[in-house]
């Protein structure tokens, strides 16, 4: 009877093909990973068990004297039923990094096999070494609130200035802004638009005793890629005593991109009330807008409320930028103003 031999898969290795990056940045915050991907060939035995075991190091220097080398992670083949065909797999790990690393070209990543029953890193047999480059991240500074500390009066608001400058490096998304109270559910919405230089922030928002007291916090909220980064400054609201009844305002634009010349539609409703809402009938609100890149609220005209406290107005904007309306105190109601809403004219 004739044997037929089982031939034997050839040894794993690395592929020619380059590691590949997924944008390699530095976290503007705290600490994060640089993901990266090998493919690796004759990646399994005849019996569908990894060949061998994927290690990685890299150094953030690779010019210094005397180069440190730092272990990252790798997520390990596993075994399969059957061998694939081609027998190769793409191996995934990560590189650990942290906002105090220093952004540059001189980052360098090696590979290396050990058998699969190895438990440390080879002191040898480094290969496939790869040259890359790390990027800075989106940094906030000089985030101010003024005043640091809100103090609210009856019968009035308080404007409360948020500022900062933003450093964007790469492909950061500008996804959010708010300030909000730590202590209750209680924020306003900002925009996520920049003044002319395309990196000061800059918006406001009125306060009035309405607002809650506390803890709050302003939030520039970014997101690169799959992660999210939040940049954040806390301040304090207090308040005295009012005897006035509160009021509050929702505001809506649609649609919020339109072509010069074309109308939107603004509309919304006004609320007031001691200990529990209603409409605020026949109020009469004032319609504001701050173009795009400037600092300025200009009064646009005046909006009626009905009977049930709703109120709408057909508009043509002539520029990008920011509208809200006001609903102005009166001896017996405080005021407030609705959240921005941005209207891109094309």
């Amino acid at each position: 009877m004739a044997i037929t031999a089982t031939p034997a898969s050839a040894d794993a290795a690395f592929s020619s093909d380059a590691v590949a990056f997924v944008d390699a940045f530095l976290p503007p915050s705290g600490s994060s990973n640089i993901d990266f991907s090998v493919k690796l060939t004759g990646a399994y035995a005849t019996n569908g068990q990894p060949d061998k075991k994927v290690w990685v190091h890299f150094t953030k220097d690779d010019t210094a004297s005397s180069i440190t080398w730092v272990n990252g992670t790798v997520t390990q083949p596993s075994a399969v039923t059957t061998v694939p065909s081609p027998n190769e797999v793409v191996v995934k790990g990560v590189l650990p990094v942290s906002t105090n690393d220093v952004a540059s070209d001189k980052w360098r990543l090696e590979l290396a096999l050990t058998e699969t029953s190895a438990t440390t890193a080879p002191t040898s047999g480094w290969t496939k070494a790869t040259d890359f480059t790390v990027a800075a991240a989106t940094r906030v500074t000089n985030f101010d609130i003024d005043p640091s500390t809100v103090t609210l009066k009856s019968g009035t608001s308080v404007d409360v200035g948020i500022r900062a400058i933003v450093e964007k490096h790469g492909n950061e998304v500008f996804k959010d802004a708010r300030v909000e109270s730590d202590e209750t559910s209680d924020y306003y919405s900002l925009h996520t638009g920049f003044e002319a230089d395309d990196k000061t922030y800059y918006d406001f928002v009125a306060m009035d005793s309405s607002t809650a007291t506390g803890r709050w916090q302003a939030k520039l909220t970014f997101t690169r890629g799959t992660k999210t980064y939040e940049f954040v400054k806390s301040f304090n609201v207090t308040k005295g005593s009012s005897g006035k009844a509160k009021s509050k305002v929702t505001f809506a634009v649609s649609p919020t991109k339109v072509k010069k010349g074309k109308s939107v539609k603004m509309y919304g409703t006004v609320y007031r009330g001691y200990t529990s809402w209603g409409p605020w009938k026949k109020k009469i609100l004032k319609l504001y807008f701050k173009k795009k890149g400037t600092k300025t609220w200009k009064f646009a005209g005046y909006i009626g409320a009905n009977n049930s406290g709703k109120f709408t107005k057909t508009v043509k904007p002539k520029y990008d930028g920011y509208w809200r309306v006001g609903a102005f105190a009166t001896s017996v109601t405080l005021g407030k103003w609705s959240a921005y809403k941005y209207v891109d004219v094309r």
